[in-house]
Formats: C-alpha cells, structure tokens, sequence
C-alpha cells in the first residue's frame, strides 16, 4: 500500500519537474541546439614551441573532435588553438629532489568567421593537474605523459563550454 503510494508520488513530482523544465526554454548543453554550430567547427592547431606543447596541443584536439565531432567541408568557423604546456616542481625533499609536480595545459584560441577572416570571439581556457613523483625517472615521464592528457583533456573540455557559451549568447542576441 505504502510503495504504491510512494510510486504514484515520484510519477507526479517526476511529470510536474518534466512539465517545469520544458516550459522554461531550458535546452541541454550537449543537445540538438548547442551541438549543430559547435560540430561546424574546423580548428586549426598552432605549432608550440616545444615537443611538448605540440603532444598538449593533440591531446587538446582529439578531445574536441570526441567531444563535437568532425566539421563539414563548408564549416563558417575557424578555431584557432595554440597550446601552450608547464611543468613546476613542487614540495622538494631533503635530496633537492622535488616530490609533486603541477602541469598547467593552457590553450589561447580565436574563433574567425571562414569567410571573412573576422575574429568572433577569443580566450584563453587553462587546466593544472598535479601528481606525486615516483621514485625512478621512467615513473616521473610515465606520470608525465599521463598528467598532460589529463590536463589537455580537461582545457578542451573548458574550452567548449567557452564556445557554448559564446553560441548562446549569440542566439539569445538574435532573438531580441
């Protein structure tokens, strides 16, 4: 008796929040109408200055094409990503050896109109990971290497959300 009624309870708060929610113009980020202008994005990955700039810089790519997917031939956009990777040492031990370490994965992008060359929209998105250094120098590279797609990862993922962000703000404009 008791279960039914708790059963009756959660479909009608779950129906009135479903009612709610569709009648205030609310749209999931990652729905049909802010995915259409970010999959027609084409980007274009600067060169860094170092090796590792350029391995950030991938990470940074990959996850933006996982996360919006690949651009038509005929894109209006154009974004352009210069990865930018620092690695500081952190909490050094008796040795003058340090023991944790930040990596900081930063990405100066523009968002250009393709045809007209016209910057839309620029920013900088940014993500530290820190990790404690294993003994032995393979395990400070493997660490390394891990801490820099995870920080990529993370830069892209911000860096959508500044897109999203700028698409919104753009439709709302043209409403009014």
């Amino acid at each position: 008796m008791i279960s039914r009624f708790f059963k009756a309870l959660w479909l009608a708060l779950s129906l009135l929040i479903a009612g709610a929610l569709s009648g205030c113009g609310f749209t999931p980020m990652h729905g049909a109408s802010a995915a259409a202008p970010l999959a027609d994005i084409n980007i274009d990955l600067k060169k860094g200055s170092s090796v590792v700039d350029n391995q950030a810089g991938f990470f940074v790519l990959q996850r933006m094409r996982d996360r919006i997917g690949n651009p038509s031939d005929a894109s209006p956009y154009l974004l352009e990503i210069t990865p930018i990777y620092r690695r500081r040492r952190l909490g050094l031990t008796n040795a003058d050896v340090a023991s944790r370490y930040d990596i900081s994965v930063t990405a100066q992008w523009a968002l250009v109109d393709a045809k007209t060359g016209k910057k839309l929209d620029r920013g900088r998105a940014a993500s530290i990971v820190t990790f404690a250094a294993p003994d032995g120098p393979f395990g400070v590279i493997t660490a390394d290497n891990v801490g820099v797609e995870q920080a990529a990862q993370e830069t892209a993922d911000k860096l959508i959300i500044d897109l999203a962000r700028y698409f919104s703000s753009k439709k709302a404009q043209a409403k009014t």
